[in-house]
Order: C-alpha cells, then sequence, then structure tokens
C-alpha cells in the first residue's frame, strides 16, 4: 500500500450500477449476484464513489461489472474497463522485472547492492536485492519524510536521499517494514544493470508482451484515456459525510515512481497475475521464491489493522476461509486496487477512493476472498 495526504475539489455524489459481459465472457445472473450486490453496496451504503470488479477462471474472464460513478461532476458511471491509478500493484511488476533479470544471471536474489547504483544507500553493503524485494532493508520510507512533497516532481535519486537521511529501521535482514523507498532503489538497479528505466523494462518485458493494451507505466503526470477520477473524503468512510474531493493527480507519477506509478484496469491486472503466477514470466524455482512468506511480514499487517496478510517478493500473501491466496495490493491519493488468485481462480477489485476506514478496507479484502472462495 502507498498512502499518502489529499487535496481540494468539492463535488456531490450519485449511484449507478453497470455490468459489461464480452462475447468470450460466461455469465449467470444468479451466480453474478452476490458479487453485485457486494460492490453496489460499497457504492450505496458505504459511500464509495465508484467500483470496477473483474473475476476469471482458468483464464477465462467470468464476471465483469461496475457500480457507482467514475466521474461525480460529469456523471459518468464507472465501467468494468475503466482505468485506475493502481499503486502498489506496480511493485508487483517491478518485482516480475528484477526476478527476471535474476534468472538472466544479470542479478543474484541474495547478491549486496553495493555498487549497484550510484546513489548512497545506508548499509548496501548489508542489504541485498532480496531484502529490498521483501522489505527487510530497514530503509526508511521517503513519503514518511516531513520534507515530501506527494505532488512535487522528484527524480528516483532525491526519492532515495530522502529515505537515506533517516536512520534505518533495523539493521537488514533481520525485520519487516513496508517502504517504497526499497522499489525506487530497486528500479535504479534495474536502470544500471540494464541501461534502461524500469519503465521501459516493465513496458518491453510485461506490458507489450502479455498485450496489456489499457496498462501503462508514466513518468509524468497525465490522466489516461477512460480513466476513472480518484477521490478522497475529509473522514474515512463510512459514513459518507461532506463532499468528494478530486485527488485524482495529487501524487505526482514522479513522486511514486517505481513503488507506485502505474495505470491500469481489472481485465489487465488480472492477465498480468495470472502470466506471473502461471508460470510464463519466471521459473517455478523463482516463482517459489517469491511465493515465501517474510519472517514479521503477518504481524506488521495485523498491527495496522489487515490481519491474515503477509508478504514475499514483491508478492502479497493472503490468508483467506479456503486457502492461501496470492495477488497485490494498492493504495495511493484517490485510488485503492486489489488483485487476488487462489488455485485457478483470480479476482481484481479497483475503487476511485483510498478514504477507507480499516473495516472497510478489510471488507474489499473480504469481498475479493468470497469470490476466490466461490462454488460455481
Amino acid at each position: 500500500m502507498w498512502m499518502k495526504r489529499c487535496a481540494a475539489l468539492a463535488v456531490a455524489a450519485v449511484i449507478g450500477v453497470a455490468a459489461s459481459s464480452p462475447a468470450h465472457a460466461t455469465s449467470d445472473p444468479s451466480r453474478d449476484a452476490p458479487l453485485r450486490t457486494e460492490i453496489r453496496n460499497l457504492v450505496d451504503v458505504d459511500g464509495v464513489p465508484g467500483v470496477a470488479a473483474v473475476t476469471s477462471h482458468d483464464g477465462r474472464p467470468v464476471r465483469r461489472m461496475a457500480a457507482g460513478l467514475a466521474d461525480i461532476p460529469a456523471g459518468r458511471a464507472m465501467r468494468p474497463d475503466d482505468r485506475f491509478r493502481i499503486a502498489s500493484i506496480t511493485k508487483t511488476f517491478v518485482a516480475a522485472v528484477v526476478v527476471q533479470l535474476v534468472a538472466e544471471h544479470r542479478l543474484a536474489l541474495d547478491q549486496p547492492i553495493a555498487g549497484l547504483l550510484p546513489e548512497p544507500v545506508p548499509h548496501a553493503d548489508l542489504i541485498t536485492v532480496r531484502d529490498l524485494l521483501d522489505h527487510a532493508s530497514g530503509l526508511f520510507d521517503y513519503s514518511a519524510d516531513p520534507r515530501f512533497d506527494p505532488g512535487a516532481a522528484y527524480t528516483p535519486a532525491q526519492l532515495i536521499a530522502l529515505g537515506a537521511g533517516h536512520p534505518p529501521y533495523f539493521t537488514p535482514g533481520t525485520g519487516f517494514f513496508y517502504s517504497s523507498t526499497n522499489y525506487i532503489v530497486l528500479g535504479e538497479i534495474v536502470r544500471q544493470v540494464t541501461g534502461h528505466t524500469i519503465q521501459d523494462e516493465v513496458r518491453t518485458r510485461l506490458i507489450r508482451a502479455l498485450h496489456l493494451t489499457s496498462t501503462s507505466f508514466p513518468t509524468a503526470t497525465t490522466v489516461a484515456p477512460r480513466q476513472a477520477r480518484g477521490y478522497v473524503f475529509a473522514a474515512p468512510l463510512p459514513p459518507r459525510s461532506g463532499p468528494a474531493l478530486d485527488a485524482t493527480t495529487r501524487t505526482s507519477a514522479a513522486a511514486a515512481g517505481a513503488a507506485a506509478a502505474m495505470v491500469s484496469t481489472g481485465d489487465d491486472v488480472d492477465r498480468f497475475l495470472g502470466a506471473l503466477l502461471g508460470g510464463r514470466l519466471v521459473s517455478r524455482h523463482l516463482l517459489a521464491e517469491m511465493k515465501r512468506p517474510t519472517p514479521g511480514a503477518d504481524a506488521f499487517f495485523a498491527a495496522v489493522g489487515m490481519p491474515g496478510v503477509g508478504y514475499g517478493l514483491g508478492l502479497t500473501i493472503i490468508s483467506t476461509p479456503c486457502g492461501t491466496a496470492y495477488g497485490s495490493l494498492g493504495d495511493i491519493d484517490g485510488y485503492t486496487s486489489s488483485v487476488m488468485q487462489r488455485g485457478h481462480r483470480r479476482v481484481a477489485l479497483l475503487m476511485n477512493t483510498n478514504s477507507l476506514q480499516p473495516a472497510l478496507r478489510r471488507q474489499t479484502l473480504s469481498i475479493a476472498e468470497q469470490e476466490l472462495c466461490r462454488v460455481g
């Protein structure tokens, strides 16, 4: 998750529901009803502006639906194929590239990062590539620096300097702390090793290779075609009180960088996760490394109100009533996103607000878990 402060434009909300079922999707109204009811309740009861949901089974779309509004002032209804800022799901894309470089013997998971990037990093001789991927480096989260301005245009070196200007949380390899600095550093390591930016490597290796036509990795703050506007509220939802504030561009693409800057759709993040967990992007051995739980991650997430959540190498690990699921969660000004897979089932749930009380955040995870565990 990557959360920051919000900005201003008061608007009022109205509610709608839409569904989309392409020719190759299967759709049974009676089986669709539970998910349709859940996402409608997120809008009608909890006050979320809009929600898009996509589920698949064995790589085939099963349910694609949406509720609420993508643009409140314009009254534009949310559609299942609308784009969202996917925040920390970006980290899973970056992790896939790094692990591919490991497979190509251009990096090693247990290689110290000293000498791999020009920017000074505390304890670079002790921090390994693995420590960055699984948030065990101890590096201070640059977004927690009081000088950090989420709307500013930073370079990766400047973001790393913000994090490096604080004492580490712990000695590398001895704890877990979710820090976006880790992935900014990984992005710079990719640039040093390949000669290309992390954005270019993600585009070539993942976006183009998997035909993710609605996915982008911007370096400048823009609004993509059919991108849902992102909203925040003065108080966490529910209940809904006060105006929705437009935070679509509140956090700049440069401030999010390799940690959180990507834009995508439910269909595309579903396809990406399926390719990753299906062994199309990395070997079975390296995928097992990505899925291995990091000691201390479950306690960290439990302490912030998310019990049953752990972390591997760029993958979120979630305990569901029917078994372990793997995927990614994202949180940035105006947007909350998740994509999860258990067995052959996947579900992506995207909302155009991150103003959620912890109980509502857990509720959204529960909705996804119910889809993963649903029979039929």
